[in-house]
């Protein structure tokens, strides 16, 4: 039976950069994917007629949104918070429940959400992950939000992979090896042009990998391709005894202590090219 995957980040960007090599395993597999951004994107760069016109900013990346969604073979949607505004309040925590509840067959939802961890640079990020966290049990009650059916079954609930320590580290539960999918991963983080080759350079600090990119667009999309395969590189190397021998790149997730809880066994199946 073929799964439905629910991704959810704050920017219409978070989820293919960080989970898009599995997002793309998941569509092969034949699994059904929607990704859900929380903000409409519309504060992501630094040109003056983007701030006089949000809209444009908004319309750009959403049609970058769904040229990523036609590469990884998946499902975009937006909850349409302000970029930037992100809060965690009632009417968007009902918003939460309500997309939640609506990926996925009525009144079963989704059968996995991966996440960010509320630990992060962002607020948005933050506050994001919270909205998830704090919609997690009332998915199941069935008098909140009562126009979109309650959900029988708690989704699993599982954090992709960060380096923030401040609440405790990172635990990787689940490795998903992703070398047979990195070209479409790449190619989903690059329809983002507004994001990977425009504002995160500009915003870039020095040493990092996106800062004193090459003006000339060719060799920049090539800079930013290399810059964009580092951290799965990383993962790959630092769980490589987890991984089968030879692979390059790789993703991993922390099984959250809110939702389902799924055993050992069933996580074998639930994540594609994965080792435990």
């Amino acid at each position: 039976m073929a799964l439905q995957v629910l991704c959810i980040g704050a920017h219409p960007d978070d989820c293919e950069g960080s989970v898009g090599g599995t997002i793309a395993l998941f569509c092969r597999r034949g699994d059904r994917v929607k990704v859900i951004s929380a903000t409409e994107g519309s504060r992501g760069h630094y040109e003056p007629a983007y701030l006089e016109n949000p809209d444009l900013l908004i319309d750009r990346r959403r049609a970058e949104s769904l040229a990523a969604a036609r590469a990884g073979g998946y499902e975009f949607e937006t909850l349409g918070f302000r970029d930037g505004d992100v809060y965690v309040d009632r009417d968007s925590t009902e918003a939460m429940v309500r997309a939640i509840r609506r990926a996925g067959e009525p009144g079963r939802g989704p059968d996995l959400v991966l996440m960010n961890r509320p630990s992060d640079y962002h607020r948005d990020h933050r506050y994001t992950a919270q909205l998830v966290l704090d919609a997690t049990y009332m998915l199941t009650v069935p008098f909140l939000c009562p126009d979109v059916p309650a959900i029988r079954r708690m989704p699993v609930f599982a954090y992709w992979q960060d380096g923030f320590t401040e609440y405790g580290e990172f635990r990787a539960d689940v490795v998903v090896a992703i070398d047979e999918t990195i070209a479409v991963k790449r190619e989903m983080m690059l329809a983002h042009e507004s994001q990977y080759l425009e504002w995160l350079p500009y915003n870039a600090e020095p040493g990092s990998a996106l800062y004193g990119l090459p003006e000339e667009e060719a060799p920049r999309r090539q800079a930013v391709a290399k810059a964009l395969d580092r951290r799965s590189a990383q993962t790959a190397a630092r769980h490589a005894d987890r991984l089968p021998e030879g692979t390059t790149y790789a993703e991993a997730f922390q099984i959250s202590e809110y939702g389902r809880r799924p055993s050992s066994e069933e996580l074998t199946t639930m994540f594609p090219t994965r080792l435990l």
